[in-house]
Formats: structure tokens, C-alpha cells, sequence
């Protein structure tokens, strides 16, 4: 044989092998589900804000990071990475907040076989104080 024909075998089968990799991750592909929630609409400094990452079974997706952002009405933005446990389920104490309007946004930026998912909820924290 010569070069020629073995450059071109050689060619067809990482064609062939891309192909089938690519059919193989787009089939174990699961479509992932994220929900974010604070304990009421309006919580206290003390109180959680709960993180659910569930695929599109219901399953739980458990030691996944999931980038957390709370942001105030003044556009501040507290961010934390909260890594889920064996439920699915991350947590962040709020500590430190005023009293105000908050929105939590939390983002899976995805795997391989998991795809990416927002999620967001608007909430109050109120301490029972003003100045």
C-alpha cells in the first residue's frame, strides 16, 4: 500500500470515530433542571436560600458546582459557588444583608452528559429594624 491510501484510511476512521462520539454524548445527554429558593418571600439574616439540581428525570445531581449571584436593588453582587450534595441540594446561610430587595441567580454551567440551566427568585430580607 501506499501513503496515499493509507492517509486516506486513516482519514475516514477519525471521521468515523468523531461521528460516533458525537452520537454517543447527544444521546446520554440528560437535560438538567435547577430551582432556586429562599424559605419565604420575605427571610431574615439567619435563614437559607436552598439550590436544587435535578435532572430532567427528577433525578439528583449530586457534587455539582453551581455559581450562586444575589444581587441587591442597587445592582451589588454577592456571588458564591455552592457544590451540591448527595440530594442535589446546595445551601448558603444569608449573613450581613440590610434589610431590602434581593434577587438570587443561580447558574449550572453543564457537563458532558449534563446541559447548562438558570434558574432565579426575587425575595425580601427583613430583619424587623429600620433606621
Amino acid at each position: 500500500m501506499d501513503i496515499r491510501r493509507i492517509a486516506i484510511i486513516a482519514v475516514i476512521a477519525l471521521i468515523v470515530i468523531g461521528i460516533a462520539s458525537f452520537a454517543f454524548i447527544s444521546m446520554n445527554t440528560s437535560t438538567t433542571i435547577i430551582t432556586v429558593e429562599a424559605s419565604n418571600a420575605t427571610v431574615k439574616n439567619g435563614d437559607y436560600i436552598t439550590v436544587q439540581l435535578k435532572d430532567d428525570y427528577r433525578n439528583e445531581i449530586p457534587d455539582q458546582v453551581v455559581d450562586l449571584k444575589i444581587l441587591d436593588d442597587s445592582g451589588w453582587a454577592y456571588k458564591y459557588n455552592i457544590t451540591t450534595d448527595e440530594f442535589g441540594r446546595g445551601y448558603i446561610q444569608l449573613q450581613g444583608f440590610e434589610n431590602g430587595n434581593y434577587t438570587a441567580h443561580a447558574t449550572f454551567n453543564g457537563t458532558m452528559f449534563l446541559t447548562p440551566a438558570r434558574s432565579s427568585t426575587s425575595f425580601e430580607i427583613n430583619d424587623g429594624y429600620s433606621f
